[in-house]
């Protein structure tokens, strides 16, 4: 799993705020930051949606949108 870390300065209260929010919403940090960059990226550089097959598994759809790397064969 790629792990892409982020820091921030002692002064920063992001750290804190994004704490609050993920307790807010009864989510972990983690999740809260996941979230946030899903929404900022929406569909940057997502393939052109191609449903030939027809995907039969949620697997399949996620890879044909692109949201999941293809399968080695």
């Amino acid at each position: 799993m790629p792990i892409i870390p982020v820091h921030f300065d002692e002064s920063d209260t992001t750290p804190e705020r994004l704490e609050a929010r993920a307790r807010e919403l009864d989510i972990s940090v983690e999740a809260l930051i996941q979230r946030a960059i899903a929404e900022h990226l929406g569909a940057y550089g997502l393939p052109a949606v191609s449903t030939s097959p027809e995907p039969t598994n949620l697997s399949e759809l996620f890879q044909a949108h692109g949201l999941l790397k293809q399968q080695q064969k």
